[in-house]
């Protein structure tokens, strides 16, 4: 059984910051410019972390740009 949570995005000048709408405290920051990702809070590691905005989506197989 997977547990899912959905992560809210906020969008600054320098990146994107994604945190856990479920409370579990997980946090991803991805750098605007090189694409990379930062992981601050592990959260539930045991949850499948999904969220997106505009053309840039964050799941469990990586950050795609469409």
């Amino acid at each position: 059984m997977d547990i899912t949570h959905r992560l809210e995005v906020t969008s600054s000048a320098s990146g994107l910051l994604y945190e856990c709408a479920d409370g579990c405290g997980r946090r991803l920051a991805v750098d605007r410019w090189s694409g990379g990702l930062t992981v601050i809070d592990r959260g539930d590691q045991f949850a499948v972390h999904s969220g997106s905005i505009g053309e840039v989506q964050l799941s469990a197989s990586g950050v795609e740009q469409s």
